[in-house]
């Protein structure tokens, strides 16, 4: 058997020679020295002759049985004797171990720069605690240089963009769909910036983005030829938005009330949360049309800044059909018992409140008795037969038929029955997911065709949009290249921004995407 000696154990491979080694508190100092070639001048590359001095050096190391190894190296320092040369004199180095101006081994650097590519600053610099690593944060983030970028794109590009601040500021990723690897990260995703990266990078034969405008202005602008094709996802994703959008304004036509005569026009009376709908939208858009802010418009009328959009945003009938669909959540299933032994002669909130615990009512007093007060001043809104909500009759339509169950089936069908417009959405949104699900873009131009003659308005919307951006839609629903890849690519984009806590710089951020594989 084989007697390995310290040298080997603790550096492999590597001309030096250990001299003591001490064990202090949690540290591990050992103390070496090169024994290799003197090497040659970094400068001139002649190989040196004289010894100009000797110093020490310390130089962290991985860690050994659970202890900080600290390596105190002595290195010699050399004279260049070339006339020629500007450097005069220069310090060995031990290859695999150490580098100029380094105080970590070659190998402790590429275990803490693995930790910050992964982690970040304070979350690594926790870690290498734990490991015995000497990584404090300002080092670790040190480490994080983003690679070069290729002078040529990828032949299969996929652009999107993410957020660094949802709803305000945005950036742009393009990543190499043959290898899935990220090729740059753009700092904004406007027009000139993408235009100007696809002038600087050419070779892109394909782009597979999504919707946005500004992408395909930039591909137009700068990259002539190049096939676009359009994410089947985001094109699904418009789709549904139109098919909920005409759901929810003929949702009229799917409410009926439980006792409401054969032929008789539902009526629903006016209610505070209407009139207060009505005062909110009137009071938004006017002081929207002044010029202020949302943020501005929040403060002064004392509604959240998402609140304050939604009103700004929404036209008034599809604010007022919302708020005639809220119900009163565990009542619901009781209202036309309530209303039933209301008109009986039954008008004590309390007797009604003990009957319908009985029935298994699970909620308060305090809600039994806010509906009796409205049925008492003929502000109630009738009991009506539970119809589905416009997002739910969209996944039924949206979603393959054979994977809906009977009772779904059922009641689509029943919706179809009660709203054409509802049905002539049903029909075309079928027609689109065929095409895509089965790769049949030659027949886009009549589905188109057909929805803007005979489809509701908002898939009519979403056809004329489709006809904007014929060849890409085209493309999208014929080649197998999707933004699939792109938009995983941005999911891990939203971990690491959680990791750094959103206070990371952009060159930071860039750099660990683009890093990390």
């Amino acid at each position: 058997m084989k007697v390995e000696t310290l040298e080997d154990v603790l550096f492999p491979g590597l001309n030096l020679v250990v001299r003591q080694v001490v064990v202090a508190d949690d540290s591990l100092m050992v103390d070496a020295a090169g024994c290799g070639p003197p090497g040659g001048c970094p400068q001139c590359e002649h190989p040196a002759a004289r010894v100009h001095s000797r110093y020490w050096r310390h130089i962290a190391g991985l860690p050994v049985g659970g202890h900080k190894m600290i390596v105190r190296l002595r290195v010699r320092r050399f004279f260049c004797d070339q006339s020629h040369c500007r450097r005069r004199t220069f310090v060995e180095q031990v290859a695999g171990l150490t580098e100029p101006r380094r105080r970590s081994s070659t190998a402790a650097r590429s275990a803490t720069r693995a930790v910050a590519v992964e982690l970040g600053g304070r979350p690594g610099q926790r870690l290498c605690v734990k490991l015995r690593l000497h990584g404090r944060r300002t080092a670790l983030l040190g480490q994080l240089t983003a690679p070069p970028v290729p002078a040529r794109a990828p032949r299969i590009l996929g652009i999107d963009e993410f957020a660094f601040r949802r709803g305000r500021t945005y950036g742009t990723v393009l990543v190499d769909i043959d290898t899935s690897r990220p090729v740059d990260v753009l700092p904004d995703r406007e027009t000139a910036t993408v235009a100007a990266w696809l002038l600087e990078h050419p070779g892109a034969e394909i782009v597979c983005r999504d919707r946005l405008m500004a992408f395909t202005k930039a591909i137009r602008q700068a990259a002539l030829g190049v096939l676009e094709v359009a994410d089947r996802w985001h094109l699904l994703q418009n789709l549904s938005t139109a098919v909920e959008k005409t759901c929810r304004r003929h949702r009229d036509c799917l409410r009926q009330p439980s006792s409401m005569d054969a032929g008789q026009e539902p009526v629903i009376p006016e209610t505070p949360l209407l009139d207060r709908v009505r005062q909110r939208h009137a009071e938004v858009n006017e002081l929207a049309a002044s010029g202020l802010s949302l943020s501005a418009i929040g403060r002064r009328l004392r509604l959240d800044r998402k609140t304050v959009r939604r009103y700004r945003n929404h036209d008034l009938e599809d604010l007022l059909a919302s708020a005639r669909d809220r119900g009163h959540g565990v009542l619901d299933p009781f209202i036309g018992h309530i209303q039933h032994r209301f008109d009986q002669g039954a008008t004590s909130p309390m007797q009604l409140y003990r009957e319908v615990l009985a029935l298994g009512y699970s909620g308060g007093y305090h809600v039994v008795h806010r509906y009796v007060t409205t049925i008492r001043k003929g502000t109630a809104i009738p009991a009506r037969a539970v119809t589905p909500s416009p997002r739910t009759i969209t996944s039924w339509i949206m979603r393959p038929q054979e994977g809906l169950s009977l009772a779904d089936t059922a009641s689509l069908e029943a919706a179809r029955t009660a709203c054409p417009e509802i049905a002539a959405a049903c029909d075309l949104a079928r027609e689109f997911t065929d095409m895509l699900r089965h790769r049949r873009g030659h027949l886009l131009r009549d589905w188109i065709q057909k929805a803007e003659l005979s489809g509701p308005d908002a898939i009519g919307v979403f056809a004329d949009s489709v006809r904007q951006d014929l060849h890409a839609v085209a493309a999208g629903l014929t080649l197998p290249y999707s933004s699939g890849i792109v938009e995983g690519h941005v999911n891990r984009i939203k971990t690491i921004k959680r990791q750094v806590y959103g206070r990371a710089s952009f060159t930071l951020l860039r750099a660990r995407i683009l890093l990390q594989p």
